[in-house]
């Protein structure tokens, strides 16, 4: 479809008055119709493989870090990272999930848009850059670091310029699995090849922008090709729509990125650099797994902004079919981790020895919070944040302290139950907001059949285990699978609506 260009403020505004007004019951569209579970299929098993080949690609590059870095050198970049990272989920998220919204709903508004989105993240990015400059040497005295918190930081210029929502919004993510891929390569290889000891660490950092911004340009280089050359504008008027709409959405983003994080900031302001490398390791790796979801939750979000503007049927079916799948590919390996953590952690360098309780309780996260943050996202996708919005705040103000608390009582394991037992809560708050309106999944029906394979692979795994963790890993996933399709696991309804393509658009 031929888009005409939009290069000035009145024209958006004639886009923008339908945007803002556009009822949230109206019919999706007959050609989008297609785009219903098969799409969700098709566009999850392409960022999965995007995924597994970047965090198997981090989880090397993160233990030669180890091995190069030792766990201070390592605890620096950690900390570092993580702080840049909250910035960032708040100029990426905080605007970009409200514009991936509406371009489901409206594809037409894709050039003023990202004319609009463009032009406040990258205000929004050097606000806060400045803000980082200027606070981030209160805890990153010593020259490197604060060198290694500017470069980190130069990730919320790059993001600014991210166009990836377009493609996440129209749901075609072939192009943003291919960028993720070509991102994680350039910043392995310049690792691998240039940081081969703690003096180098400000290549750390250095690559890894420069990845992104790779990474970034092939998106453009797309987007240019298809819409012509983006030309930011920074209306007033788009500028109050997206603030009343889209407040509760990034406080909802902020509130999670606190709660997956907040024990890393906690664990860097009271203890050392060691410990919070020695934390931080497996964190991260608990962390590449929580990527799973939230690639789940990218590529559902259109359809259930689609499917919930028809009825309420139709929006807890395809719930119904997401934490089905969430639940199968999750619970087994939160039991499994828990299990082999002993065994896991001998794979990691052997100053990080005494890290398997914190995997073993840290893997529970994944499930968790995966789950937690779906439900909230069902709740953006229709309109209906603001049941929700006080609950993830109330536990983003809460993490902190608790956090604090529990490694004060308990060490650095209080740190990781802590996270486990807010995600715990806040999993089931959600479920309860959703049936209020009767939205709720029906989960007597996702737990029984993962609960009783998981538990069937438990003796598998113990005694493979003797010989080596990953035969182990190989026999507990098998005997897992085997055990769910005997069940009748694979069988489901909502899993026969996302493997064949059949359910409400």
């Amino acid at each position: 479809m031929a888009i005409t260009p939009l290069t000035n403020a009145r024209s958006f505004r004639r886009h923008s008055s339908s945007f803002s007004a556009a009822p949230t019951t109206a019919p999706p569209p007959a050609s989008r119709t297609e785009s219903g579970p098969r799409r969700i299929a098709s566009n999850f098993a392409a960022l999965s493989v995007a995924e597994i080949i970047c965090r198997a690609t981090s989880v090397a590059v993160t233990l030669s870090l180890a091995r190069s870095l030792g766990s201070a050198g390592y605890g620096r970049i950690e900390l570092a990272f993580n702080v840049v990272f909250w910035l960032v989920l708040v100029v990426r998220d905080g605007v970009e999930v409200l514009a991936a919204r509406e371009l489901a709903r409206h594809p037409r508004l894709i050039r003023p848009l990202v004319n609009h989105v463009l032009a406040v993240k990258v205000l929004l990015a050097l606000l806060l850059f400045g803000g980082l400059m200027t606070l981030g040497p209160l805890k990153f005295e010593a020259g490197t670091d604060r060198t290694v918190l500017m470069l980190y930081g130069v990730l919320l210029i790059t993001t600014a310029l991210g166009l990836d929502f377009v493609y996440r919004g129209t749901e075609r993510m072939g192009l943003v699995a291919l960028s993720l891929c070509l991102r994680t390569i350039v910043y392995a290889a310049g690792v691998w090849f240039w940081v081969s000891d703690a003096t180098r660490i400000v290549w750390v950092p250095a690559w890894l922008v420069l990845g992104e911004a790779i990474g970034i340009g092939l998106v453009w280089a797309c987007y240019t090709s298809q819409y012509g050359l983006p030309r930011p504008v920074l209306g007033l008027r788009f500028i109050r729509v997206f603030l009343r709409r889209g407040q509760k959405v990034c406080q909802i983003q902020i509130a999670q990125t606190v709660i997956t994080s907040a024990d890393l900031m906690i664990v860097g302001l009271m203890y050392s650099w060691s410990n919070v490398g020695f934390y931080g390791l497996p964190h991260r790796m608990i962390a590449a797994i929580l990527t799973f979801g939230l690639i789940f939750q990218q590529v559902a979000f259109p359809m259930l902004s689609r499917s919930w503007r028809q009825t309420a049927v139709a929006g807890r079916e395809a719930l119904n079919g997401l934490v089905q799948v969430l639940v199968m590919g999750l619970l087994p390996i939160a039991v499994g981790g828990s299990l082999l953590a002993s065994s896991l952690v001998r794979l990691l360098p052997s100053e990080y020895s005494g890290a398997s309780l914190l995997l073993a309780l840290g893997i529970w996260r994944a499930p968790l919070l995966t789950i937690a943050f779906l439900y909230q996202t069902a709740l953006i996708a229709v309109n209906r944040e603001s049941i929700g919005v006080r609950l993830q705040v109330t536990g983003a103000l809460v993490s902190g302290p608790m956090v604090a608390a529990f490694c004060y009582f308990l060490g650095l394991p209080g740190a990781s139950l802590a996270v486990v037992l807010i995600a715990l809560a806040l999993m089931v708050a959600g479920y309860t907001c959703l049936s209020r309106d009767g939205r709720q999944p029906a989960w007597h029906h996702h737990l029984a059949r993962p609960l009783a394979a998981s538990l069937a692979m438990v003796p598998v795994c113990v005694i493979l285990e003797r010989w080596h963790v990953l035969a182990a890993v190989a026999g507990g996933a098998l005997t897992y699978a085997t055990v769910l399709a005997l069940l009748g696991g694979f069988r489901q309804p909502g899993i026969r609506m996302i493997l064949r393509g059949r359910g409400h658009a």
